[in-house]
């Protein structure tokens, strides 16, 4: 089965003339699931949680590569490989002041999240807790995700696109 993509362990296939909808075959460390292409969610097999969101992220920014391979394999032509930008994952985490975090990309990139400008056009339980500053601080990141012991987990692309960035 042609392999599209390897990242993070995370290894992307597709076969030829493959039953739709459109899909993708997905293995990681024993695990193995059928990706939806438009959705990026499975419909088959099974992941881990953190895999799982990682390949729905990298579905979702690759979307347009994948429905051409589609095309391709039904076609019986040569896949195409899909090369970088690949899923942004946050690398460190510095807790710098006043409800702000610094973050480190993998792409290289530095930024300042600034959770009081989040926070203020957004409501929600998981959100309350992160007012507290005690409790703010206790951030770690899981799988190149921010999270929270109150089970926030925030996109590591959404936060790339919010920060101001700068090279590292």
């Amino acid at each position: 089965m042609p392999t599209l993509s390897t990242f993070f362990g995370i290894i992307i296939r597709m076969w030829h003339d493959d039953h739709p909808p459109p899909h993708i075959h997905v293995e990681y460390q024993g695990f193995e699931a059928l990706v939806d292409i438009a959705s990026g969610r499975m419909s088959a097999g099974d992941l881990p949680r953190k895999v799982a969101a990682i390949v729905q992220e990298w579905c979702l920014v690759h979307q347009q590569e994948l429905q051409n391979n589609w095309v391709r394999a039904q076609r019986f032509e040569p896949l195409e490989k899909i090369k970088e930008p690949i899923v942004i994952k946050i690398l460190n985490a510095r807790y710098s002041e006043n409800l702000c975090i610094a973050l480190q990309f993998s792409d290289g990139t530095e930024g300042k999240f600034d959770a009081r400008a989040y926070f203020k056009d957004r409501q929600g339980s998981l959100l309350e807790a992160l007012q507290d500053e005690v409790f703010f601080k206790r951030f770690f990141i899981d799988a190149g995700a921010l999270c929270w012991p109150n089970g926030l987990e925030l996109s590591p692309q959404r936060l790339h696109t919010l920060c101001v960035l700068e090279a590292a």
